[in-house]
């Protein structure tokens, strides 16, 4: 098929693609459309059973298209959703999660009402990002283009904070850092949000030279924005850290402060560049709220959280009176974890390991351990390998934390036939703008 065709949007399905039909039943998928939309699109891929096309105009738009926020937005491959006004992508969204779960059997459709409660929405649409990562090539820094590895140059995006932005823009005018662009593979620069500071990760492609460490300097001293420019270099555990003073060692340099009212007294989560954290923290804060409510219900026990990262859920449950585990394979964010504990002098009810969850689990089986509460944070792959081990910890209550709905559903399906049931499920908008879904679930044992 080689020509135009056209046809009206029935859904939008997961990766925020429109699905419609031609007359002799072909199933078509096409980005940037809503439902409802009749459009005309160049088909681009035939696959066995859909096609796959690029739009090429909208015939008769919905009521919910909105003008992008990003002047590249329909080249980009970042963003998803900017065409929709932001309740619709929460609609579109929950919806794509509620046939998610019918289809994996989880539950029937009428049965959704009592189950999925309503998107948590995100504090802000624009502007969330803690941190962005950006593509280098042939010394230009931006994103791939969507389903392919061409880079888009941006010179700011619309999804970061202000912060960056601002950073950003100072760094492209220097001549500085276009030196250190041209042996770079990737940036990241991240907000350090109790300072309002930005930090540049630089991915190198070789070892740093004095030219290019003095290249960071001068950047970080000219800069009032810049904290530090940190380089990464393949094969070293840990590339140089330049200030406005000089080098200096990494340590726990993105202080993230949680308010007061969130777990009864302030408590700061500091963590190593390069370590995780969620990257709209105004979002975060909701996750841990709505964790603590889950949990208020049952009197402090024992948890065990099997990704705990650098105790972004252990630390809250800790300071209302439960004794927490934590697992984590990345060894900068243990060592983060364990000094947050310290801190807010938590340490006597936290206990932090570096160990995968899976390992870690059977090595709770064989020691007999029980536990009130789970906590599953997992990435995107989920953790099918540790499912069958869970129910054997006893725990009353399972919370799921997932940014993948068809590793969910596959885990979820796993749990349920353990014994535990779907109590509440709630998607958690972590990523306006875009298709990514985050999505929290409370189990509970039958």
């Amino acid at each position: 098929m080689s020509k135009p065709v056209e046809f009206t949007v029935e859904k939008v399905i997961k990766g925020g693609l429109g699905l419609g039909r031609l007359a002799d039943g072909q199933v078509v998928m096409v980005p940037r459309v809503l439902p409802g939309e009749v459009v005309r699109v160049f088909p681009r891929h035939r696959h066995r059973h859909y096609l796959e096309a690029d739009l090429l105009e909208v015939l008769q738009p919905s009521e919910q298209r909105v003008t992008p926020a990003c002047p590249v937005y329909d080249t980009c491959g970042g963003c998803d959703f900017q065409h929709a006004a932001y309740p619709e992508q929460l609609r579109l969204k929950n919806a794509i999660l509620a046939e998610t779960l019918c289809r994996a059997g989880l539950c029937r459709e009428e049965e959704l009402s009592g189950l999925l409660a309503s998107p948590l929405a995100s504090p802000k649409t624009l502007g969330y990002r803690q941190r962005i990562r950006l593509q280098v090539a042939q010394g230009r820094a931006g994103y791939f283009g969507r389903q392919s590895h061409s880079l888009i140059p941006v010179f700011r995006c619309p999804l970061a904070g202000e912060a960056i932005n601002s950073v950003f823009a100072d760094l492209y005018a220097s001549r500085q850092f276009q030196n250190l662009l041209i042996q770079a593979s990737a940036l990241e620069l991240l907000e350090n949000p109790a300072h309002g500071s930005v930090i540049l990760l630089v991915h190198y492609n070789r070892k740093t030279r004095p030219a290019d460490e003095q290249a960071a300097r001068h950047l970080c001293q000219a800069l009032p924005g810049l904290a530090s420019v940190i380089f990464t270099v393949a094969g070293q555990a840990r590339g140089p850290c330049l200030t406005k003073k000089g080098e200096a060692p990494p340590g726990d340099m993105v202080e993230i402060p949680l308010p007061a009212g969130l777990c009864g007294r302030p408590l700061t989560l500091a963590l190593e560049p390069g370590g995780f954290c969620q990257v709209n923290l105004g979002q975060n804060e909701n996750c841990i709220r709505l964790l603590l409510d889950w949990t208020r219900e049952m009197k402090p026990g024992k948890a065990l959280d099997l990704f705990c990262g650098m105790g972004n859920f252990s630390l809250p449950l800790a300071m209302l009176g439960w004794e927490v585990t934590g697992m984590d394979m990345q060894r900068s964010t243990i060592r983060s974890a364990g000094r947050n504990a310290d801190a807010a002098a938590l340490a006597e009810r936290c206990r932090f390991s570096q160990e995968s969850a899976t390992r870690a689990a059977r090595r709770l089986l064989t020691e007999e351990a029980i536990f009130d509460c789970l906590i599953l944070d997992p990435p995107r792959s989920g953790c099918a390998e540790l499912i069958p081990l869970l129910p054997d910890l006893k725990a009353r209550q399972i919370i799921y934390i997932s940014c993948d709905p068809a590793t969910l559903a596959r885990d979820l399906a796993g749990l349920t036939q353990a014994g535990y049931r779907l109590a509440e499920v709630r998607l958690v908008d972590m990523f306006p703008q875009t298709a990514h879904q985050e999505t929290m679930v409370r189990l509970e044992r039958e």
